[in-house]
Parts: structure tokens; sequence; C-alpha cells
């Protein structure tokens, strides 16, 4: 069955989004614009020749007569390699295609900031215990923006891919906000993923936004918020438990 705006996207990293935008990104775009996609083609090619570099000493070691050594440097490479292996997955735009669409408000002009809202429970159960998470607020400087107008509370739908997830499992203490206007420019699909939105979420941002300036952020720049806007602690990472 064919996605459109709005609807569920593709299984992906072991999780599907409630509602994705399905569409096909402007790589061009995405290429010139995507801060996330150019830190991580940054690490690839670092990783990258790092990998190729220890690999290339191990075997013109084991050449020269130094097998231990060709294999201390072998071995260094491997994990390298491997990590590099995988970041190729983060530069085809799957954040457009399947990212969770959430939605975005331009608070800073100088420089350009958006401050995004996520819901950041893992699972789908809409019964939150009283001061338990539920809203993660993250803000994303950029550089450029294109298609909206940069004037402050403009509304920017946004795109996330979602990263490790808190000692029980429950939270995730990382996303990736991208607004859509650096897969697309398309206005038509803009248009269609803000309509996408629940209206809850949009009124929401405002006082969030306001809430996150003066509120305790974990590493990733993320304030959590209980299901009555009340700041919560700050969920454990899953090495706090060890």
């Amino acid at each position: 069955m064919e996605r459109t705006v709005g609807d569920p996207g593709e299984f992906l990293n072991n999780s599907m989004a409630s509602r994705a935008v399905n569409i096909e990104p402007d790589m061009r775009k995405v290429r010139q614009l995507d801060i996330y996609h150019q830190n991580y083609s940054k690490l690839l090619r670092g990783w990258g020749l790092a990998g190729l570099c220890l690999l290339a000493v191990g075997v013109g070691s084991w050449y020269f007569g130094h097998p231990i050594w060709g294999s201390l440097f072998g071995v260094l490479s491997l994990p390298v390699l491997f990590i590099a292996s995988r970041l190729p997955q983060t530069l085809k735009g799957d954040a457009y295609r399947n990212g969770l669409l959430i939605p975005g408000i331009i608070s800073s002009l100088n420089p350009l900031t958006i401050t995004c809202l996520a819901d950041v429970r893992t699972g789908d159960d809409d019964d939150a215990e009283p001061g338990s998470i539920v809203w993660g607020v993250k803000q994303v400087v950029a550089p450029q923006l294109t298609v909206h107008p940069e004037r402050l509370g403009e509304q920017v739908p946004c795109v996330s891919l979602f990263g490790e997830t808190d000692a029980a499992g429950e939270i995730y203490l990382n996303f990736e906000p991208r607004p859509l206007a650096w897969g697309t420019g398309d206005t038509g699909v803009i248009a269609q993923a803000h309509q996408a939105i629940e209206d809850e979420e949009w009124l929401l941002l405002a006082p969030l936004a306001a809430a996150f300036e003066t509120n305790e952020k974990n590493e990733n720049g993320i304030a959590y918020f209980d299901a009555q806007l009340r700041p919560v602690s700050l969920p454990k990472p899953a090495e706090a438990t060890a």
C-alpha cells in the first residue's frame, strides 16, 4: 500500500514512526542544508580514512616482516572500518521518508533557531502516570531554512530520527530534528505535513519553547516535561545502572 504524508513510516532502526512524510527527499537540498547529514559525512570520511590507514600500516608491517605489528594494526582497523561501514545508512535521507513528523517553531533569529517538540516515549501507551516524562524539547540551529519566512513564531514542520534510550528503555535520550524544508522545496508537501501534526502539539509548542530556556537539559540538549507541561527529572542513561 502506498504511504502518503502523515501515514506511518516504514520499519526503521527497530521502530516505526506513527506518522511520517513518506517522500523521496531532494538529496541535493539535504546535502546542502541538513547539518546532521553534513556531520555524518565528515565522520564517514574521518573514520573511513583512519580505518584504511590502520589497515595499510598492518599490511605494510606484514610485508616488511613484522607480523606482530601487522596483526595489531589489522585488528585495530576492524572496529574503525565497521563504524565507517554503518555510517552510509545515515546518509540516505531516511529521516525524510520514515522519520517522525514533529512540530517546530522559530524561536530566535540570530542565530536562526528552531525549537522542536517530540513525544519521547518509546512505547505507544497514552496513559502516562502523573509526573512521568512525555515530551522532549530540543533546539536546532539552522544556518539556512528556505521555503519558510524567517520570523519569530513561524511554525515549521520537522522530521526526526531518534537515538539511544534510558536505562529502562522507555524514554529516548536523543533525537535529531530537521526542518522538512531541508529535504523538499514542495510547499504542498510541507502544508500537508503541517496539517498532519495534531493541533494540540502546535498549541503546546509555544509554552514549552519558552519553558525550555530556563529548564535543565541533558547532554544532548533536551529538556523533558510531563503531560501537564511540568519539568521533570532527566532520565538516566543505561550505563548509570552498572
